[in-house]
């Protein structure tokens, strides 16, 4: 029985930790160290934001159709995926969208010491030369030596306040729903390359919708 108990309280544990490190959900990490979850709430403006791209099976046609739907966006992009795609990622920023940091190898970096962090965010450079000053850690995970340590490297740290949950594999028209019931001004939200089809077919009903409502569409160095 004590075994078990401890076993359970291990596992409370290291979910409460992993809850308090989830950029997700705003808590004292960002409160006190001024990460980035949104905008302005003064101006309506909505940044759209991929994750852990280049993906060269699906990244294209995701750029097509943000051309078709002419929206600039924020890709935050791997950087071992850029050295295998350099010239995708000349794309990407070449048809105007903005390009972040990613990290290197898409490792959890809550635990991490601070200097493995600072060799993951190595400098991501873009065919055009342009080194990334916005980062987000993968899977939103932060913690306060996460923090410093991409202040040290001038990074400006970035999560989201809507979470499209793209990657379930859901419907687009449910995406899009919950989206949509969750975005306000300024908001930050999160897709990913790497499920471009069903996220394409969601943005096809979201962009329409937001323009409705009288939002821009910016990316994330102009939501504020």
């Amino acid at each position: 029985m004590r075994i078990l108990l401890l076993l359970f309280a291990g596992a409370l544990t290291t979910l409460l930790l992993y809850l308090f490190c989830y950029g997700g959900y705003g808590g004292p990490i960002d409160w006190v160290m001024n990460t980035q979850r949104h905008g302005s709430r003064a101006a309506n403006q909505i940044a759209l934001t991929f994750d852990d791209g280049p993906d060269p099976a699906r990244t294209p046609a995701l750029l097509d159709a943000l051309r078709e739907l002419d929206v600039k966006a924020t890709f935050f992009v791997v950087g071992d995926r850029v050295d295998a795609n350099p010239a995708l990622c000349a794309r990407i920023a070449g048809e105007g969208h903005e390009v972040g940091n990613h990290t290197y190898s898409h490792r959890y970096l809550p635990l991490a010491p601070a200097k493995s962090v600072e060799r993951e965010l190595r400098a991501i450079a873009d065919a055009t030369g342009h080194v990334p000053t916005l980062a987000r850690p993968p899977y939103g995970g932060r913690s306060p030596w996460t923090v410093r340590a991409f202040a040290k490297l001038a990074k400006r740290l970035v999560l989201w306040d809507v979470n499209s949950f793209d990657w379930k594999g859901r419907p687009p028209a449910e995406v899009a729903e919950r989206v949509l019931d969750r975005v306000q001004p300024g908001s930050i939200v999160l897709f990913h390359d790497t499920h471009a089809e069903r996220t394409i077919e969601t943005l096809r009903l979201v962009v329409p919708a937001l323009r409705a409502r009288g939002f821009a569409l910016v990316t994330v160095g102009r939501v504020g």
